[in-house]
Parts: C-alpha cells; structure tokens; sequence
C-alpha cells in the first residue's frame, strides 16, 4: 500500500466532523491494504498515530536536521523513484530503533533525511506528525475500531473486546481482515499479558448509584495506583492501568502475591504508600515509589507499598473469569486473598447504609467509594455504568493544552494551566478555563519539566503542549461563558493532583461537562 493513500484518507477524514463519514474513510483505507504480508497492521497502527516499534528515539531535533537537509536536496533530485510503500516506511523505522552507541544520533538522522527525500511535502508531513506522536486526525481509537468492523463486516463489539486483549489496534486489524471471526477469537485473557482495565462512570450520590444498579457491592476507592497482577506458577508479573510492567519496582507486591494460593491467577488492585496508622499516604507518594526504576530496595524501606485486591479475572480450575457475575467473582477472590489483602466492601440496596459507609471511607482519608453491579460481567477496556464513583466532591480529569508564564513569586515556572476535556466524536480537546490554583512549589517544578518535554510550540506568553497530561480538577461550578468553544467554563477551578496513570484517551469528555451543568442549572 502507498503511503500516499493513507495520507489522502487522513486528510479527508480530518476534513469532516461527521462521525459515520470518518469510520467510512478509514475502514475503506483499511480494505486496500493487502491482505498478505503486515500491511492492514501497519495502516492501522499509522491511523492511529501509532508505530509498530513503539519509541525509536527520534525527537523534534532530528526531525528538524533531518527535514531541513531532506527538503533542500529534494528540491535538486529528480523524482524517479516509485513511490513510498508503507512496508519501506516500517523498514526505516526499524533501522533507525536498532541505532545505538556512539554516532547513533547522526545514523538516525541520516536514516530519516534518505525516507524524507524520497517522500512528497504531505508525506513528510504526515511522518513527522507521526513521529512526535501529533497525527490528530480527528479519529480517536474507538472510531477506528468501528472502521475495522465495518471493513470486515465483523460486530464492533466484538472487534472492541478483541482490542482489550490484544497487544495494539494493528493486530487486531490485521486479525479481522485477513481471518474474520476466527482471527477475533484467538484474542482472550491470557496469563502473564495485561488486558485492559474496565473502568467506572461518576454520580452525583449513593441514592442515583442504587437507582442504577439495585443492591449493589460498595467499596472503598482508594487514592492509589491501579494494579493488574498475574501469577503463572512462581513467575509474577505486575502491570499499570496504561498495562506497563512494573514487576521490578514492587517487589513487595510479587512477594505477597507469590504466597497466594493459587498456581495460576489474575488479580485487579490498588498499589498504596499507608501512614503508620493505615491513612493513606499523598497520591505523588504512590507515584514516586512506582515511577522509581533504580534504587528500588532503598526506596521501599522509605515508601511501603500495600496492595489492596478487589476483583479476581482469572483462577486455576475455573479459568478466565470475565464473563462470570461480579459477586461470584467476589466469593472467588475472597477464597485466595487473605482479607486483609482485600478491599473493605459493604453488599447493601439500602441508602441508609451506603451513606454510612462512604462516609466511614471518607473519615479513613480515602476518596470515597465505588458501586458496582453484582450481576455484570467484567467489560474490559470499557467505561460503563455497572461500575460507579462517588467521591466527596465533584471533579473532572481534564487534559492540560498549554501553560502561562508565571509572574512575581512564579516567575519562571509555568503557571496558568489551559483545561481541556475531551470531544470523542472530532478526537479534539474542549477549552473550558484555566487556573493556577491549588499549586504547590514542587507542582510547578513538576509541571514546568513535564510541559516543556510536550511543548509543541509557544508564543511571548504560553507554551502549547501535546495534549497528554491529565490533572484531576475540582471546582465549584459549571457557569455559561462565551470565551470559550463550548459555552463553558469551569468557576473556581484548582489543581487537586496530576494523574500521571492516567492517557489522554480517558479523561472526561464534553459530554459529561454539559450533563453536569445540565443537571446543576436543574
């Protein structure tokens, strides 16, 4: 398949705001890759702005060397080679990650100058938007899930619960053009490979999450670090929410889960720093002992990490558990995990009660509680209403989209955040204020380093950044405002944490904003 083809299709599907219209696009740029050979995994992996290889080192700097060469020369060469191939761009990329040692970075910068000139002025576009990770064609992964069921004529339902066990969008792609049904089957849990997590929506109050679910599991939902951990024998692999391994950072945790007894399982949890008296330790605490990667052993004396089990997915002699009822997945797991390893949890359909117990999780200094359905099964990778959140106060992740100077004592730091939630159907972010509220100094240090690494470009006042940085902000109210896209702005807004664990793809949308307002301006 010709580069060229994807290009033209990206463009289009930038070009509409209609969401049937971008999924036609794109499965129609998927049904002309062939069907031999990795080229459906690649036009996937390129339309979802993604590389096969993952990081390959290059940053805005080579891009830049490389690019000022490539057009200076291309000017000069005849065109009269055939055109670029999606097979000859993986090639280059592969040579350019295997690149290491000294002189590595003009290899690489080598390498990327022979693929620009032989690239047209969209397609050198459209690599190095690619490379930097800023394709934003308007097509977030959901849309193209559906693009890939609609190429093959599959159910998008099943195309998505593929996804969730699968490595990335390209193999599944390639699994439901080249094999249909079939290639989808062959993707379930699996032991020792992370799935995606399934995940909750918020409500207001415990008597809108009863009217929701009935009688329900109430839990305690801790300010921690969400964990997946399979053990397969004695080996023991632990994994993030965004299905990173961090098995050697948290010896503590294989070791208790090493004395489990089960030969094969797969748990879901929470990691968490606890004070002396079980308190929680702050969110960052939890964070800096799980982004530690050397110095592991020195730092757990500094910061324990206790892990709190709430689900159980897979187990010997039963097998993969998804498709199981929540409670009997309770019963399950409350057979393997001693219960001081488990999460306090409270089966009630009477307000009186839930109140009594979010309130208890409130006083423990946790951040509230979940409710889940007991008759639902396990939805990876989906965000749904079987699993509710109910917090303390009300508060969105949103996404930053740039950062102001900051004046006086801030001088220096980047300060004013710009907020953004998310639009699924443009794959855009939405304005809705800024703040620089609730801002320690080392959360401006923090944010400064962070947003500088995503700057993308800047004007006298404010740094532009990708949009990838997710802060969890409360605030007082939703109120009408006509500075901003969607008539909205966020009053009194301030900084609570960074959600470091948390992508782009899960922060809250629009759509949640307008129905918060709608229901406050009731």
């Amino acid at each position: 398949m010709q580069l060229a083809r994807l290009v033209e299709a990206v463009a289009k599907v930038r070009a509409t705001a209609k969401k049937t219209e971008k999924i036609a696009l794109l499965a129609e740029c998927l049904r002309q890759a062939s069907p031999e050979g990795e080229e459906t995994e690649l036009a996937a992996l390129y339309l979802a702005g993604l590389l096969r290889q993952g990081k390959i080192g290059i940053g805005w700097r080579v891009i830049e060397q490389a690019l000022t060469v490539a057009q200076t020369e291309a000017d000069l060469i005849p065109r009269d080679e055939a055109p670029l191939t999606l097979a000859e761009v993986d090639r280059a990329f592969v040579a350019i990650a295997a690149e290491s040692g000294a002189g590595s970075s003009e290899r690489r910068v080598r390498s990327l100058r022979q693929l620009f000139q032989r690239a047209t002025g969209d397609e050198r576009r459209f690599l190095t938007q690619l490379l930097i990770g800023e394709l934003r064609q308007g097509a977030l992964e959901g849309l193209l899930l559906e693009a890939v069921a609609k190429a093959a004529t599959l159910p998008p339902s099943d195309v998505r619960q593929a996804a969730a066990f699968a490595g990335h969008i390209g193999e599944v792609a390639r699994a439901a053009l080249t094999e249909g049904q079939a290639g989808l089957d062959r993707f379930t849990l699996r032991l020792l490979v992370p799935v995606a997590p399934m995940l909750a929506n918020s409500v207001e109050d415990v008597p809108e999450a009863l009217a929701r679910l009935g009688e329900a599991a109430f839990e305690y939902k801790l300010d921690g670090a969400r964990i997946q951990v399979h053990k397969s024998g004695p080996e023991v692999r632990v994994f993030t929410r965004q299905l990173q391994d961090v098995t050697d950072r948290v010896p503590e945790i294989v070791e208790a889960v090493q004395g489990l007894p089960a030969r094969d399982l797969v748990l879901e949890g929470e990691a968490i720093a606890l004070r002396p008296d079980g308190r929680p330790r702050p969110f960052q605490i939890t964070m800096r002992r799980l982004g530690r990667i050397k110095d592991v052993a020195a730092l757990r004396q500094e910061i324990l990490l206790s892990s709190f089990f709430f689900d159980c997915l897979y187990l010997d002699g039963e097998g993969p558990l998804l498709t199981v009822p929540y409670r009997q997945r309770m019963n399950l797991l409350a057979r393997v995990a001693p219960a001081s390893s488990l999460l306090p949890r409270l089966v009630t359909g009477q307000p009186k009660e839930a109140e009594r117990f979010l309130r208890r999780a409130l006083e423990a200094g946790h951040e509230g509680v979940m409710a889940k359905s007991l008759t639902a099964p396990y939805v990876s990778g989906q965000r749904g209403f079987h699993w509710l959140k109910l917090k303390a106060a009300v508060t969105l992740d949103l996404v930053i989209l740039a950062a102001e100077w900051g004046h006086g004592r801030r001088q220096g730091w980047l300060s004013n955040l710009h907020l953004g939630a998310r639009d699924p159907r443009s794959g855009q972010f939405v304005m809705l204020g800024k703040t620089f509220k609730g801002l320690t100094d080392d959360m401006l240090q923090w944010q400064t380093e962070k947003l500088l690494a995503l700057e993308t470009h800047r004007d006298e006042w404010t740094v532009h950044v990708k949009p990838e940085l997710v802060s969890e902000i409360a605030f007082n109210e939703i109120q009408e405002s006509p500075r901003y896209p969607a008539g909205l702005a966020l009053r009194f807004a301030r900084v609570i944490r960074y959600r470091p664990d948390k992508p782009a793809v899960e922060a809250d949308t629009i759509q949640t904003v307008i129905e918060l307002y709608e229901r406050q301006r009731a």
